[in-house]
């Protein structure tokens, strides 16, 4: 027999409501934000977004099925209820949409162990790895992430150009895993995600809580550096979350890296019944490397934790990948997967598309493609790449339109510091002058000593930029792709042009006369 639809009454007993005008012991359908997306008997919710506002579509989402609207306090005012639906009105309809959500799909997270992952950089690869560690460790496992989205055996690239898709779409991926028989969600938790003004993760119900790294990045919309910790420490208040009935799961984890100095905010977030387990190379921790020794193609290493020891050679490059797998590690430790079989499934792992990603054609350069999009990450690439390079670097990056607009200048500095030559070119510029944003860059580059024409090229058009990067290439170079990674797109203000980076850098590499090895599939 199939459930029974939840009644608008059930959904709405973890929202803030002012009043609601209307039958509330209704079933529903669905919860639905986008109008367009209304079924019969759904429940639409309002929201105001930074280039549309869902209350002027409250009567397309009515006359499309319809049976109740949430709207928000101060977006709809005192106006009257629309004809053949109950209002809500609730003090913020976008806190409310995830408590919505959780309820309508019974809390799935309640079935599964959730592991949510933040930090400003790694979160994507950590959470892969997890996601293949457990799975091969016995248990299966979901996936949600900035690349791509898992659902037991099922895997698919995540195109909503959110690394925490909006809430109900994330109840959906829970309940989906449920219904796969996943014993386990593995879900990358963004600051903007954990913020209050967003909520999407609120109903998660975490047991596992990890932080990874902290530094400049998403300012434009957090305000200040306090401010975005205290959003991303959000996760760990996060472990002591319920169910509007009060039901909650068992042992929660709080796991950070202790090699960063924002570590003690996020345990001093976690509940006091909280486990804690710290990693990193320093001293203080509970899951330990030494005798590191990196390279641009893996790592090898000792780690030292309260379940022993073990050798690890690790299939991802750089030393910032060690700091990744240490996180994934210790989560498997906390779940009671045995040290040896959590080192050599990590051991056998490999990190997701566009990260660190080779492209290889039979060109006599190396040629990376990356997601580094950020100062932190730039550093971290660059500074591991610098000395495995004996030629040349030459660097391919943007940096994107209607973001953090003082990162721009530093990435240009950065990059101009560790690079031979830049080529500066477009990164979703948004409704932003492509130009303008590339001479933000181009400032920075120039502080780092580096000069137009000769040090660093303005090329908007990406395509072009590639090309002409990988045709001023000589043997022994680095060319370096940075920024779009996995991305299946650029955005400009009045379209989105397909994109596939490591498919732009084969063709480019094919225009030049290279082809691919016959081993390389």
């Amino acid at each position: 027999m199939d459930k029974p639809m939840p009644t608008l009454r059930t959904l709405l007993a973890g929202v803030a409501v002012l009043r609601a005008d209307g039958p509330l012991d209704i079933p529903i359908t669905a919860v639905a934000y986008d109008s367009r997306k209304v079924e019969p008997g759904a429940l639409f919710v309002a929201i105001k977004g930074q280039h549309t506002d869902g209350h002027a579509y409250v009567e397309q989402a009515v006359a499309r099925g319809a049976r109740a609207v949430l709207v928000d306090a101060r977006q709809w005012g005192h106006a009257p209820a629309p004809d053949e639906a109950t209002l809500v009105v609730a003090i913020d309809s976008r806190v409310a949409l995830a408590p919505l959500a959780a309820a309508f799909y019974d809390y799935p997270a309640l079935r599964l162990r959730a592991i949510g992952v933040t930090g400003t950089k790694g979160k994507s690869t950590t959470t892969d790895l997890i996601s293949q560690i457990l799975d091969a460790c016995g248990h299966r496992t979901g996936l949600i992430n900035t690349v791509d989205f898992k659902v037991g055996p099922r895997r698919w690239a995540n195109d909503t150009r959110q690394s925490t898709p909006e809430a109900p779409e994330v109840q959906a991926l829970l309940a989906a895993m449920v219904a796969d028989g996943c014993d386990v969600a593995v879900i990358e938790a963004t600051s903007h995600a954990l913020s209050a003004r967003w909520n999407r993760l609120g109903g998660c119900l975490f047991d596992v809580a990890v932080f990874l790294n902290l530094g400049h990045e998403h300012l434009d919309y957090h305000g200040t550096l306090e401010q975005y910790r205290a959003d991303k420490a959000r996760l760990f208040e996060m472990l002591g979350e319920r169910t509007p009935s009060g039901r909650r799961k068992g042992e929660a984890w709080a796991i950070v890296n202790a090699d960063d100095p924002h570590h003690q905010v996020f345990l001093r977030a976690a509940p006091a019944a909280a486990r804690q387990l710290r990693f990193g190379a320093g001293p203080n921790t509970d899951v330990r490397a030494r005798e590191v020794a990196a390279s641009a193609t893996g790592a090898e290493l000792t780690v030292d934790t309260p379940w022993g020891s073990a050798r690890l050679r690790l299939g991802l490059p750089g030393a910032f990948n060690v700091s990744n797998a240490l996180a994934a590690l210790s989560v498997a430790l906390s779940q009671d997967v045995p040290l040896e079989q959590a080192v050599a499934a990590l051991g056998a792992a490999r990190g997701p598309r566009g990260r660190m990603e080779p492209v290889l054609m039979g060109q006599p350069f190396e040629v990376i493609v990356d997601y580094a999009h950020n100062p932190e990450s730039f550093e971290q690439v660059l500074s591991m790449l610098r000395p495995l390079v004996q030629g040349r670097i030459i660097a391919v990056f943007g940096s994107a339109g209607e973001r953090d607009v003082a990162k721009r200048a530093i990435q240009g500095e950065i990059a101009g510091r560790y690079c031979d030559l830049l080529v500066l070119t477009d990164e979703d510029p948004r409704g932003e002058d492509p130009l303008a944003i590339i001479a933000q860059i181009a400032a920075g580059a120039e502080r780092a000593g580096r000069r137009a024409d000769q040090d660093y090229r303005i090329i908007p058009d990406r395509s072009e930029a590639i090309q002409a990067a990988m045709a001023a290439a000589r043997p022994g170079d680095l060319v370096l792709l940075l920024g779009k990674g996995h991305e299946g797109s650029i955005i400009y203000a009045d379209h989105n042009r397909p994109w596939d980076e490591a498919a732009e850098a084969r063709r480019a590499l094919q225009a030049l006369g290279y082809t691919a090895p016959a081993d390389s599939g």
